[in-house]
């Protein structure tokens, strides 16, 4: 018997999910940034401008669909170095697109550039909420409790390491960038497949997303132009704001930075993957049971791989595909106890 994973009806609708315009620090208006992200074969953009939440719901139309979202930032205050400062870096989507009262709200934290913004913000209960590393639980839960949920950003740029995240509830976290192509592309080493496998042996159920944390202060294609570089496929019924989100909750899409997932599926004791063309794809679990198939020679591709996954260790497995240039998707965790597979 087949058990597919990602949803069998609808289709995969390309995604960034960390985007900024001129409402924070971005270079592009919103228009804008639709216009090249729509035009590059996106379906749904996230405009997450830093402290202020902005509906945008009135440049959707029928194939492009904006994601109601902020990102907020929590300094550690330390007397560590200078230039050591760890930080929290979230993204926060409302489950109601019009939904933009912030939760944990302080004026303090928007740029004097957007005070027209800033005072235009509506916001749940007083705005003095004094953010700080003692309390992220606090504002995670509170913006969870408005129906807000939320997504970690780049920890490598945040000088995070997983004792940051020894008391971190996860609950209203549905998941974490394993890639942010805004951060790769200027220098730093972006690409957190080990700290996701931190949290995910901890017991953290996080999915993993791809984005571009675009600001757009370079020309477009040159070499450290921040968009169209690390992207969500999300499989949904439909392209509505609703069947977005509850996709995103559930997981039932992939993170790329460039190769496509076409199928995953679980058949007999095989985990198969079948995607465009790769130079290999490798099984990461929850134990020391790592695997990897590569294709024949240089002068071939793999589209298709599968990997024996029966008596393997409860806990997890996820796939990695990479291409000739090093570039790589990945699929969600499977969790499960797979001596019972089939």
């Amino acid at each position: 018997m087949k058990k597919h994973i990602f949803p069998e009806e609808g289709r995969f609708y390309k995604a960034n999910l960390h985007c900024h315009s001129t409402n924070s620090d971005g270079r592009l208006t919103p228009e804008e940034l639709k216009e090249i992200y729509k035009g590059a074969g996106y379906s749904v953009l996230a405009y997450s401008d830093h402290n202020v939440l902005i509906d945008h719901s009135y440049l959707d139309d029928e194939d492009f669909l904006t994601l109601t979202s902020v990102e907020i930032n929590v300094n550690k205050s330390s007397e560590r170095a200078k230039g050591f400062r760890p930080c929290y870096h979230i993204n926060f989507f409302p489950d109601d697109q019009h939904n933009v009262k912030h939760p944990c709200f302080n004026p303090n934290y928007i740029s004097s550039k957007h005070a027209d913004l800033r005072d235009a913000q509506e916001y749940v209960g007083t705005p003095d909420f004094q953010r700080d590393y003692d309390n992220i639980n606090e504002l995670i839960n509170g913006f969870a409790e408005q129906g807000f949920v939320a997504m970690l950003n780049h920890p490598t740029w945040s000088l995070q390491t997983l004792e940051d995240y020894r008391t971190l509830d996860t609950t209203n976290i549905f998941a974490m960038e394993i890639y942010n192509h805004g951060c790769y592309v200027e220098g730093w080493e972006e690409t957190n497949d080990h700290m996701y496998d931190d949290l995910l042996r901890k017991g953290h159920k996080l999915f993993c997303t791809a984005t571009d944390d675009n600001h757009n202060k370079h020309p477009m294609n040159t070499n450290d132009w921040d968009s169209l570089g690390g992207f969500v496929m999300i499989k949904a019924p439909e392209l509505t704001y609703k069947s977005i989100i509850e996709a995103l909750k559930a997981g039932n899409f992939y993170a790329s930075g460039a190769p496509q997932i076409h199928e995953l599926y679980i058949e007999d004791d095989f985990l198969h993957i079948v995607t465009s063309p790769v130079a290999r794809i490798t099984l990461t679990a929850s134990a020391r049971q790592s695997k990897v198939v590569y294709s024949e020679n240089a002068h071939t591709a793999l589209t298709h791989a599968k990997f024996d996954i029966s008596g393997m260790c409860s806990g997890y497995v996820r796939l990695t595909a990479v291409d000739e240039k090093g570039r790589k998707a990945w699929t969600q965790p499977i969790w499960s106890d797979f001596s019972g597979i089939k």
